[in-house]
């Protein structure tokens, strides 16, 4: 390889990996737009403490139903629910036992 060759093979790698980076970071700080989730007892005391509507999933004995805008990207341990009005709420994704995405 040339001097060239190897000056525009680094420029093309370090394009990508930019390039990944930047889809990787917007991934991370993104929201999910949700229609509603299903989580167990606990989650559902959670969401209570912090003011927004809980509802018993009938057809689904021992879940509830929440109905969040939108959530956080599925790389974290923890699922940050943000609603239309109030606080958002931070439960641990074990608490979740559906999501139903929006779209």
């Amino acid at each position: 390889m040339s001097r060239t060759d190897k000056w525009v093979a680094g420029i093309l790698t370090l394009g990508v990996v930019g390039l990944l980076l930047g889809v990787l970071a917007f991934a991370a700080v993104s929201r999910i737009p949700v229609a509603h989730i299903y989580v167990n007892g606990a989650g559902a005391r959670k969401i209570i403490v912090a003011g927004h509507r809980v509802v018993a999933a009938p057809d689904w004995p021992g879940a509830y139903r929440v109905s969040p805008r939108y959530t956080d990207p599925a790389f974290w341990s923890t699922a940050t629910l943000y609603f239309r009005q109030g606080q958002a709420v931070t439960i641990p994704r074990q608490d979740i036992k559906l999501w139903v995405y929006r779209g």
